[in-house]
């Protein structure tokens, strides 16, 4: 019996998580770039464009702080993932 046809389907799943998985990571490193402080995976969150961050409220307040420049270096990093906003 034939089974690539599953296989074919379950790789296009497979590659959406791997996607997803990247971005995440790339989001958490420039965001630990540029407020100089190391952000876990699992404190952040991407849905919708828009990409949120659980901690201290002061580590929130720095992250927005520079808001406008880690949006634009995603935007640069990642042109196609539309990251529009930083909660």
């Amino acid at each position: 019996m034939d089974y690539n046809h599953i296989k074919n389907f379950l790789d296009k799943f497979k590659k959406i998580i791997y996607l997803k998985e990247e971005t995440k990571e790339i989001v958490v490193k420039t965001i630990s770039e540029e407020i100089s402080h190391v952000i876990e995976n699992e404190s952040v969150k991407i849905k919708g464009g828009v990409v949120y961050i659980q901690g201290s409220p002061i580590l929130r307040s720095e992250i927005l702080i520079h808001k406008k420049q880690i949006l634009v270096k995603l935007e640069k990093l990642l042109p196609n993932s539309h990251v529009l906003d930083i909660k």
